[in-house]
């Protein structure tokens, strides 16, 4: 293992290899069962060249919903803003992998005080996500302008903070930078967090103080192939994140990015892992299971209502789904 004092980061046609000193220490301290999981997460493997016929560069479809390069209108109370590709640490299974490796500056003034402008003229949106990349990597300058122009907007507009700095970077989260964020409310935290092992003293801490600030976390989980594809994993982790109140928001089916079909869990597995989970944890402890559809489907709950009313087709390579408007989305993997 490479010193943990310097990140790994290497050139990559795709998406370049860049771990976190952060992470390594996360993965250096970690059992080894544990410490496996979190490599394949960030680690790059030959199996990325394995590229399936149906997956593709835009898995979620967001080409249909574009504002703009850098924000998304797909739901009608809410848009989500690109605000950069760099990332503390870049994920193996990440779906928006070739915007990553094309966009690593942050989001201009400009293009940003025209999104504004787009949300002042559409009052059903209520809510904003700052994603990415992740937003965090801007600095606190750049968060600070991005938070201040859409508190000026409304101040009852909700902003949603997607990011991963929480565990590849837990010390961006200062003093100064909390207050900031505890100034923009409403303001939530969306932690992206797939193992109890990313859960250590730093980590911990970061999210505490946060909590303490009256900063309110939902996170959000996918489901991995030899991470986290198993029932005591998942039940550890998110009674973890309960425990330091942190509510388990979504459970993720994979996203048919190219190069990831070897973190694919297959559907059935899914399901009957996740009917453990509701088996095993209670209502606080349970997060959504979900998938994002191909072609612009949007969010699907994958929970039994759901499957029982709305999929069919069930094979270890995809389903159907008809959605409430009618519309038929086939899902592969």
């Amino acid at each position: 293992m490479k010193n943990c004092e310097e990140p790994i980061c290497e050139n990559n046609p795709v998406l370049p290899k860049l771990v976190s000193s952060e992470y390594l220490k996360l993965i250096e301290n970690a059992d080894p069962v544990s410490a496996e999981a979190l490599k394949k997460q960030v680690l790059p493997s030959p199996q990325e060249n394995n590229v399936q016929d149906f997956e593709t560069i835009d898995p979620l479809g967001e080409k249909y919903y574009q504002v703009s390069n850098q924000c998304i209108h797909q739901y009608p109370n809410r848009v989500l803003i690109l605000t950069t590709g760099k990332c503390f640490s870049y994920c193996r299974y990440c779906f928006r992998r070739e915007f990553a490796a094309r966009q690593e500056g942050f989001i201009s003034n400009n293009e940003f005080s025209k999104i504004m402008d787009y949300i002042r003229l559409n009052p059903n949106i209520k809510e904003v996500l700052l994603s990415g990349g992740d937003p965090v990597t801007g600095g606190i300058e750049r968060i600070k302008y991005c938070l201040e122009n859409l508190r000026s907007v409304s101040k009852n507009l909700i902003i949603r903070l997607c990011t991963r700095s929480i565990i590849f970077a837990p010390q961006a989260f200062t003093p100064e930078f909390i207050t900031l964020l505890k100034k923009s409310k409403p303001l939530w935290i969306i932690p992206h967090i797939n193992h109890f092992a990313e859960l250590q003293a730093p980590q911990i801490k970061a999210i505490e103080n946060c909590i303490d600030a009256g900063i309110p976390m939902q996170s959000q989980t996918v489901l991995l192939k030899g991470v986290n594809d198993d029932a005591e994993v998942l039940i550890k982790l998110f009674h973890k994140l309960t425990c330091l109140g942190v509510k388990p928001g979504y459970l993720f089916q994979l996203d048919t990015a190219r190069g990831t079909s070897h973190f694919a869990v297959p559907l059935k597995q899914a399901v009957s892992l996740w009917k453990t989970l509701k088996n095993r944890l209670s209502g606080l402890s349970l997060p959504t299971f979900a998938v994002d559809l191909q072609d612009g489907g949007g969010k699907f709950r994958l929970d039994a209502v759901a499957l029982h009313e709305n999929i069919s087709n069930i094979t270890e390579t995809g389903f159907t789904v008809v959605k409430d408007d009618g519309k038929v989305y086939t899902y592969k993997k």
